[in-house]
C-alpha cells in the first residue's frame, strides 16, 4: 500500500453490530428464530405424546417445512413489491397467532393432533415471508464491505437457533410444561417486533411500485439463470445436497454401527450445528473474502471428502469429527451464497433472489432425504455415503467446467466451457492501473463479468469470484 493512500478499515467479527439498525435487526432475528424453534420442538413433543405415532411425528415436520417450497417464490415477489420493514413486523406479529392458539388449546385440554398440524402450517407460511424480507433488507443497513460480515452474523443466528432452540424447548417442557413453553414464545416475539419497529432505515421498495404476479415471480428465476456466478452456486449446492444429505441415515450409524442408542444419536445430530457455528465464526474472523467462488468450491470438496470419512468410520469419534466438518463446510457455503446473491442482485430483485435460496434448500433437503433413505436401504448406510461422496466430486468438477467464472485461481484462470466446441487459447495481458504487465494464458469463451455496480457486461475473460 502506498504511504499516502487511505487505509482500509479493519473488519472485526462484530463490525456490523456497531451499526444501530443492523443491530436491531439482528436482535429481532435472534428472538424470532429462538421462538420458532422452541415452538416447533414443543409441537413435535406434543404430537408424539398425544398419538404415539412416528408417522404423525413425520407429518408434523412436513407441515412445518413444506410451505417454504410452496410459497417461497411468491414470498420473494411480495418482499420486492412491499415495504420490507413493515413485512418483517407483520410476519413477526403473525407468529403470535399459532403460539397463542396452541397455548390456549393446551391449557383448556381440547388440543388435537390436527390442530398442531394446521397451526404449524400457518406458522411456517408466516415465516416464509420473514426470510426474504430480512435478507433483502440487510444490504440497506450495512456498507458493501461489511456485507459478508453481516450475512455471516445472520447465518450464526440460524445455526445457533437450530442448536439451542430444541435444547431450551426441552428444558422448558420438562420444568414448566407445554403451556408455559408456548406462552414463552410470545414473550420472545413481542420484543422482536418492537426491535424492527425502532429501525430508522426505510424498507420501502426503490423505484416504481411493482405488482405481484406470475411474471414478477418468473423474473426472479430468469435473473438467477442469467447470472452465471449465482447459478453455479445454486447448481453446486443442489447437486452436493441431493446426493450428500446425510442426516436421515445418522440413526443407522448410532444404532447399528456404533451401538450408541439415543444419546449417541443426539450427539451426532448436534455436531453439524456446532460445526456450522464454528464455520460462521471462522468467516467472521476472515473478514471480507475476495475469492468467494474458490472458497465455495474448496468447501464443497472438503464436504465430499467428509462424506467418505463418515462412510469409512468404524469409531464413534471418527464419525463425530466427520459430521462436525460437514456442518463447518456447509455453513461456509450458505453464508457465501447469500452474500453473493445480495451483492449481485439489484434492490428490486433482492427478495425474489433470496427466496430462491430457501426454496432450493428446502426442496433439495426433501429430495436428498428420500435418496439417502433409498440408497441406505439398497446398499447400506456406509456404502450409500461412499457412493454419494464419489458423485459429489463429479458434480463439483462438472459445475466448475460448465460455469468457469466460479473458479479463479491465481494467474492461471480456469476459463473453459463444458461444451468442447468453441475453445480459444488466448494470451491475455495482466494489467494494473491500465498498464500491461505479465501475460497469462487461458481458454476463453464469451462470458459475463461482474462489475462493481452490480451489473453484468459481456467480456472475453472470466470474472474473478
Amino acid at each position: 500500500m502506498n504511504p499516502g493512500s487511505p487505509q482500509e478499515p479493519t473488519i472485526r467479527p462484530w463490525s456490523s453490530l456497531l451499526i444501530r439498525d443492523y443491530r436491531l435487526l439482528w436482535v429481532a432475528s435472534v428472538l424470532n428464530a429462538l421462538a420458532i424453534q422452541i415452538r416447533n420442538v414443543a409441537s413435535l413433543y406434543q404430537v408424539y405424546d398425544i398419538s404415539g405415532s412416528a408417522l404423525q411425528l413425520g407429518l408434523t415436520g412436513f407441515f412445518q417445512a413444506f410451505p417454504f417450497v410452496i410459497f417461497g417464490l411468491f414470498a420473494g415477489a411480495v418482499a420486492d413489491a412491499f415495504d420490507r420493514k413493515m413485512l418483517l413486523i407483520a410476519s413477526t406479529l403473525g407468529q403470535l397467532i399459532p403460539s397463542l392458539l396452541l397455548g390456549i388449546l393446551t391449557l383448556t385440554g381440547t388440543i388435537q393432533v390436527w390442530h398442531i398440524f394446521g397451526l404449524g402450517f400457518i406458522g411456517a407460511v408466516v415465516d416464509v415471508f420473514n426470510w426474504p424480507a430480512r435478507s433483502a433488507l440487510i444490504p440497506r443497513l450495512v456498507p458493501p464491505g461489511l456485507l459478508m460480515n453481516a450475512v455471516t452474523l445472520s447465518t450464526i443466528i440460524m445455526q445457533t437457533s437450530f442448536l439451542l432452540g430444541p435444547a431450551l424447548g426441552g428444558v422448558m417442557i420438562d420444568h414448566n410444561g407445554l403451556v408455559a413453553t408456548y406462552f414463552t414464545t410470545i414473550a420472545l416475539l413481542l420484543p422482536a417486533a418492537v426491535a424492527v419497529l425502532r429501525m430508522r432505515s426505510s424498507g420501502a421498495p426503490q423505484g416504481e411500485r411493482r405488482r405481484v404476479n406470475l411474471r414478477s415471480i418468473v423474473e426472479g428465476v430468469e435473473f438467477i439463470w442469467i447470472q452465471r456466478i449465482i447459478l453455479s452456486l445454486f447448481l453446486l449446492d443442489f447437486g452436493v445436497t441431493l446426493v450428500g444429505f446425510y442426516r436421515p441415515i445418522l440413526p443407522i450409524f448410532a444404532a447399528d454401527v456404533f451401538k450408541m442408542g439415543a444419546s449417541g444419536l443426539g450427539v451426532l445430530y448436534g455436531a453439524p450445528s456446532l460445526g456450522a457455528v464454528l464455520g460462521s465464526v471462522t468467516l467472521l474472523m476472515l473478514g471480507d473474502v475476495r475469492r468467494k467462488g474458490v472458497l465455495v468450491v474448496v468447501a464443497a470438496v472438503i464436504f465430499a471428502g467428509s462424506l467418505a470419512l463418515l462412510g469409512f468410520s468404524q469409531w464413534f469419534w471418527m464419525a463425530l469429527g466427520a459430521v462436525l466438518i460437514l456442518g463447518f463446510t456447509d455453513s461456509l457455503s450458505v453464508a457465501i451464497r447469500r452474500t453473493v446473491v445480495q451483492l449481485l442482485a439489484p434492490d428490486q430483485l433482492l427478495g425474489r433472489a433470496s427466496s430462491l435460496i430457501t426454496v432450493f434448500s428446502q426442496a433439495t433437503n426433501g429430495l436428498g432425504a428420500i435418496l439417502a433413505g433409498a440408497a441406505a436401504q439398497a446398499w447400506g448406510a456406509p456404502n450409500a455415503l461412499l457412493v454419494g461422496s464419489g458423485i459429489c466430486f463429479l458434480m463439483i468438477l462438472a459445475t466448475c467446467l460448465a460455469i468457469p467464472q466460479l473458479c479463479v485461481t491465481g494467474r492461471f484462470r480456469m476459463s473453459f466451457w463444458f461444451r468442447v466446441s468453441g475453445f480459444e487459447l488466448n494470451s491475455i495481458p495482466k494489467t494494473r492501473n491500465s498498464k500491461p504487465r505479465k501475460r497469462y494464458f487461458a481458454l476463453t469463451r464469451p462470458a459475463f463479468a461482474f462489475s462493481p455496480t452490480s451489473k453484468w457486461r459481456p467480456c472475453t475473460a472470466s470474472a474473478a469470484s
